[in-house]
């Protein structure tokens, strides 16, 4: 039986029988409801504003408009949309493209069902979801340069909001961050406004992508 609070999925991608795999195996999930399927980026562009689902399982390479743009253009009117990027291409420029479009998960199309459900229900409860090989690999790659121009904004925030981002670079989720730190949920949500106030970026995953290829926060394992 479907739960009421199951978080509501868009599939996009041109290939029909990748739509159709995924649907058959993420609609044995009781908790995910695939409620609509597109054919490109466009086409998901209408579909989000059709049905305003929870998470789009964005192909990259698509016709008409491609998964970042797409990706980008449902972040800046749909801003409550998540967005993880499913794709057969792990090179450092797709991964990289997505996190600044505004995704908050890649996932590599070879993956275990279960991971891909995993991966849903983690971006649907506020964390990001990038395998930590893929995230080393791409920060390996940033120019150091571009690294060094941005590490005065270290500067700009209190110890306590250090330590907030360094749990936000790991995808925790606020609960898990006032555990962590002992501190409420309630404190740790005023922190992340602060930080992404002073970081000038609108979301978590981006502060982590600011965090990381400005060195803000040192590169590490990160929790898959």
């Amino acid at each position: 039986m479907r739960s009421q609070a199951a978080v509501k999925v868009l599939l996009s991608d041109d290939h029909p029988l990748v739509r159709q795999g995924l649907s058959k195996v993420l609609s044995l999930e009781n908790d995910i409801d695939i409620v609509a399927e597109a054919v490109d980026g466009e086409d998901t562009l209408k579909k989000v504003e059709e049905y305003l689902p929870d998470v789009v399982l964005m192909d990259v390479n698509m016709p008409v408009v491609n998964g970042i743009e797409a990706t980008r253009r449902i972040k800046q009117r749909f801003n409550s949309v998540d967005v993880i990027a499913l794709t057969f291409h792990d090179e450092d420029e797709y991964v990289l493209a997505l996190m600044r479009a505004g995704a908050k998960g890649y996932i590599l199309k070879d993956t275990e069902p279960s991971v891909i459900a995993t991966a849903i229900r983690k971006v649907h409860h506020g964390e990001c979801y990038y395998p930590s090989n893929l995230i080393n690999q791409v920060m390996e790659k940033v120019d150091k340069n571009e690294r060094s121009t941005n590490l005065e904004n270290d500067n700009l925030l209190t110890k306590r909001e250090l330590e907030i981002l360094e749990e936000i670079v790991q995808g925790k989720s606020n609960k898990e961050i006032a555990d962590t730190l002992f501190i409420s949920e309630k404190t740790v949500k005023n922190h992340v406004s602060n930080v992404l106030k002073k970081l000038d970026v609108t979301d978590r995953t981006q502060a982590a992508v600011h965090a990381l290829r400005s060195g803000i926060v040192p590169m590490r394992e990160l929790n898959a």
